[in-house]
């Protein structure tokens, strides 16, 4: 690469131009609630973390570039996560940092969740897929649950009427004897 397209790439790619932190207070200093958060930068660029969020936060805004997809991020600091959000119409629209796991919140309402282990979660209005952490995959809706072990020797499948089970054995398959159609 030349120094000139290396100065290009790395132009092209950025997406922030400033971050600044910011302590907001939901109460006045009587102790009343306010309707919106006084918010000012400190002067030490140092924040407390205030343990009631309703009370006291501490965040950063990440201001982007122009017309960047991204938009602008807010990043809040609570005493137990930490919590990234942007108002966009697509992509993600938070990230919740907590101890034992990473969530991320999309724009179409579906939610991942990265636990500690590595497993996985995501769930929408519709399903919810969980990839466990020998990679065993199981899927349910409202209507059915299925799934497959980590070695993908065995898959199966359960609904209101039926259950089957493919296996290194064979194929395993019933009928709810009590079904009837309606």
């Amino acid at each position: 690469m030349t120094a000139k397209s290396t100065a290009l790439s790395r132009k092209a790619t950025r997406i922030w131009k400033s971050a600044q932190l910011y302590v907001g207070f939901h109460r006045d200093q009587k102790g009343k609630k306010r309707d919106s958060a006084k918010v000012w930068p400190p002067k030490n660029a140092n924040a407390t973390i205030h343990p009631n969020p309703d009370e006291q936060e501490a965040f950063v805004v990440l201001k982007s570039i122009g017309n960047s997809l991204s938009g602008d991020v807010q990043v809040k600091f609570r005493s137990d996560k930490i919590i990234a959000r942007r108002d966009t119409d697509d992509g993600w629209l938070g990230v919740q940092i907590e101890p034992m796991a990473v969530v991320v919140q999309i724009a179409d309402g579906t939610r991942i969740k990265v636990w500690y282990d590595g497993s996985v979660t995501r769930a929408t209005a519709e399903d919810r897929t969980t990839i466990e952490l020998d990679g065993s995959v199981f899927k349910r809706t409202e209507f059915a649950q299925a799934y497959m072990s980590g070695d993908g020797t065995e898959m199966g499948t359960e609904t209101a009427t039926h259950n089957a089970t493919i296996t290194e054995s064979g194929v395993q398959s019933s009928l709810d004897d009590d079904w009837q159609p309606e």
